[in-house]
């Protein structure tokens, strides 16, 4: 075998410009390949960092009839389910939050989570130093404790040893440091945040949960996810029976909150399967590279063949010298072999540098990518790619080549004739292949990007242009809810509003297309739900007076908050069209009231009606919502959004030299303009169709330079027969004709191939498109356009390099 490796070696060094281009050829599909073999072994395979993930299970609670699925449940709930479960060895609960970090020089925003001090042994994960929360850590007065992840410690306290027990101050109040979790922990996962919260970045802060009297006294009041490990001896179908059971229990002990006319109840799911979900689009570049390497392993199979006719001679004295077919066929696989193994070296050095951009790109907005590397699980499966595809794009070529007529290649000039139609048809017949692939591949990414290209385009009912958004929270301690915040707020937008260059500037509790969402069930006068058995339940937001002129929503009727829409004024609200055409179709909703109290109504009316913006997504319905003024019901987390004139990413630091003006503790965090909010709504989207259009550009210069190769052969091959054509009078375009028809023709016959697996392929996309029919003839007409003009082009260069030379010299070529 090392005879055979050096006799290869030095083959492959004989023809470097061969080499280069079969390399290159090998690293761009390999590469790609790497690359979304990566993806698939962190998003799919790789089991996740806790202990046994296959046990653990997430629990959300569901109401059907009003479409809520997958929301969080309430403080009571979580303990009820906590003391009744017997199929699960630990639960706990878990809610997003955020942090004032004010230790040190710049107080800073830290995302982190309230947890259950069961959580760290149910994951099973350990500090790197210091100890997890104890049992009794637990509720109001004994929660100042705090686990920080390595990543905080690090930037943040420059990985002080002396951290562990000494306290920081998070929300105005002191905490002691009592652990630093591993640098990969991660807990929650954005994935999670369904229907929930606020949330961005990861977690770096957790402390133990403090149920307070009011949420202990709240069943309706929903914030918390549950995540718990099955007993090694239960399976999810007996862990889902009991929870019904309690679900039933819950609505007979608490007919108020569960009435038994509206269905309600709770579902858990698999952990592994929640993070696993939703990977359609992975699924769709894993089929792209895979054909991206199929075609690059035709268009392998042409260049050797090639390569193969020059080496016929040299083949057929191997043979006549007593070389078995056998033996070739190993020298000749070796080579191709060897072939693909240098160039999957340069393959995964080209997945590396991709998977970094990758990362960049996406990191902020697709789950777990950061968690993507080329580890030796992709090495290994790359290697037997690697191997495969050289055994794939050699095995033709090599047996083509192992048999050859000896009588006739070994006379001095002699040609068979025999062996060059076959080559010729098996060159044909690859590239037939290699069309249909590439026609394939690039129907998939051209229906793709229209439908990209059309979400991009819907507009999503507000104007996010020249518009800053950042979070900001105030400390419980040092702003109780009522006045203090609604001051606080009312001051911080009086005076960035006057700084120059801003237009408008407001607060609101959740920003449109951010990912948070809140919901509210309500009541409106003169409608019973307790008799018809339903609770309406729709999306709320909390907003200062001028939120609508920030975003230019436009207001239909009524009117704006103003300023006199005070905690002290008559209760009002505002609600969007999709509202007021949904419970008031056949009339004005402006006067109507409504209450968010079944028991003890404060009503509030209508006062306006404003447009419709997206809020889930581009590609979903607007859903109804209704808005308070904030000063009726003060949030301490609140997001800024603020117009300007200019360029609204300059007045960054100015914004954050006012709010310190007003309180130095106060920090922004998760700053970043409207147009970037809009743009990361769709990022996973924008990332699968960036990747999957690198791939069909590799794919369609693949086929290109097949296309090209086998034409160009075809020319040189019957350049003495052009000649002679010329020479008894045919002209240059007649020769064209010839040579660009047969190009054609097996461009029809790939197309002819492509086209029924194209339709068949774009089926699965159906659920990922948006708008754009999967069967979409301007794309199909394109797509065969493209490589029609491929092979014209293909077949036009080498043809006329030779019809402009003299008729004399073709006619003394030979073959």
């Amino acid at each position: 075998m090392w005879n055979e490796i050096k006799v290869a070696l030095r083959g492959l060094a004989k023809t470097p410009g061969f080499t280069a281009i079969a390399i290159m050829t090998i690293a761009l599909a390999i590469g790609a390949n790497t690359a979304v073999l990566s993806l698939l072994n962190a998003l799919l395979i790789r089991p996740l960092p806790y202990r046994s993930p296959d046990q653990l299970a997430l629990l959300w609670e569901q109401f059907p009839a009003q479409g809520l699925e997958r929301i969080p449940v309430s403080a009571p709930e979580y303990l009820d389910y906590e003391k009744q479960t017997t199929a699960f060895e630990k639960m706990a609960a878990f809610d997003y939050s955020a942090y004032n970090l004010t230790t040190g020089d710049v107080p800073e925003r830290v995302a982190g989570a309230v947890v259950s001090p069961s959580l760290f042994p149910l994951l099973g994960v350990s500090p790197i130093k210091g100890r997890v929360f104890a049992a009794d850590e637990v509720g109001e007065g004994h929660d100042e404790v705090v686990v920080i992840s390595a990543r905080l410690w690090q930037r943040r306290f420059n990985s002080d040893p002396t951290l562990i027990g000494n306290k920081i101050s998070l929300n105005g109040r002191a905490f002691t440091v009592i652990g630093i979790m591993p640098e990969q922990f991660d807990f929650p996962l954005p994935l999670f945040n369904v229907q929930g919260s606020q949330f961005a970045g990861r977690a770096d802060i957790w402390k133990p949960v403090a149920f307070t009297k009011q949420e202990l006294e709240a069943r309706y009041s929903r914030n918390y996810g549950i995540i718990a490990r099955l007993r090694s001896d239960v399976n999810f179908a007996r862990a889902q029976a009991e929870i019904d059971t309690i679900t039933a229990n819950f609505k007979r002990a608490h007919p108020g909150n569960y009435p038994t006319t509206t269905a309600f109840g709770a579902k858990i799911y698999s952990l592994q399967e929640q993070v696993v979900g939703g990977m359609t689009p992975l699924w769709i570049l894993f089929g792209a590279v895979s054909l991206v390497l199929l075609i690059a392993c035709a268009n392998l199979a042409t260049m050797l063949l090639a390569r193969a006719s020059a080496r016929e001679r040299e083949i057929a004295i191997r043979i006549a010298l007593g070389a078995t077919v056998k033996r070739m066929l190993r020298q000749l696989l070796t080579e191709s072999v060897l072939l693909s193994l240098l160039g999957s070296v340069g393959g995964v050095l080209l997945a590396i540098w991709g998977l970094d951009i990758v990362r960049i790109l996406g990191a902020q907005t697709v789950p777990r990518l950061r968690e993507v590397n080329v580890d030796l699980r992709v090495l290994f499966m790359t290697l037997i790619v690697s191997v495969t595809t050289g055994i794939l794009f050699g095995l033709v070529p090599a047996l083509a080549s192992s048999k050859p007529e000896l009588t006739e290649v070994l006379k001095e000039g002699g040609r068979s004739s025999t062996t060059g139609v076959r080559r010729n048809r098996l060159r044909n017949c690859l590239i037939v292949v290699e069309t249909a692939l590439a026609l394939v591949l690039l129907v998939g990414a051209g229906l793709l990007m229209k439908s990209f290209a059309r979400l991009q385009s819907v507009p999503p009912g507000f104007n996010s242009h020249n518009v800053l958004t950042a979070e900001l929270s105030l400390p419980v301690l040092k702003y109780p809810r009522g006045k203090p915040v609604s001051n606080f707020y009312a001051e911080a937008e009086r005076r960035i509003k006057n700084i120059p260059g801003v237009q408008h500037a407001a607060f609101t509790v959740v920003l449109p297309l951010s990912g948070s969402n809140t919901d509210s069930s309500f009541m409106i006068e003169g409608q019973d739900p307790k008799q018809s058995g339903t609770f309406p339940d729709e999306e709320i937001r909390g907003t200062t007076p001028d939120y609508f002129r920030v975003l230019e929503t436009p207001l239909l009727r009524g009117r704006f908050f103003t300023e006199a829409d005070t905690a002290d004024a008559p209760q009002v609200m505002m609600v969007n069209e999709a509202f007021a055409k949904k419970y008031f179709p056949n009339e004005d909703a402006l006067g109507k009231r409504i209450s968010r109290d079944d028991q003890n109504p404060k009503w509030a009316t209508i006062v306006g009606v404003v447009g419709n913006f997206k809020h889930r997504g581009l590609d979903v319905e607007a859903k109804p919502e209704f808005y308070l003024p904030h000063t009726q019901g003060p949030d301490r987390d609140m997001i800024l959004a603020v117009r300007s004139s200019q360029d609204a990413r300059s007045l960054t630091a100015t914004i954050r030299n006012e709010l310190r003006n007003i309180d130095p503790d106060i920090a922004l965090s998760n700053v970043r303009t409207l147009d970037q909010v809009v743009a990361d709504s769709i990022a996973p989207r924008r990332l699968s169709v960036l990747l999957l259009g690198v791939f069909s550009v590799i794919a369609l210069l693949l086929a290109s330079v097949g296309m090209y190769g086998v034409i160009s052969y075809l020319v040189v091959q019957r350049a003495h027969e052009i000649g002679v054509r010329m020479a008894l009078g045919a002209q240059r375009a007649d020769v064209l004709k010839m040579v660009i028809g047969h190009a054609g023709k097996l461009l029809l016959i790939g197309a002819a191939l492509g086209i029924p697996v194209a339709l068949l392929s774009s089926l699965p996309l159906r659920s990922v498109l948006y708008q754009v029919d999967p069967f979409d003839l301007s794309i199909f007409t394109a797509v065969t356009g493209a490589l029609a003009v491929v092979a014209l082009i293909a077949s036009y260069i080498p043809t006329s390099r030779l019809i402009r030379t003299d008729p004399m010299l073709a006619l003394t070529h030979t073959a």
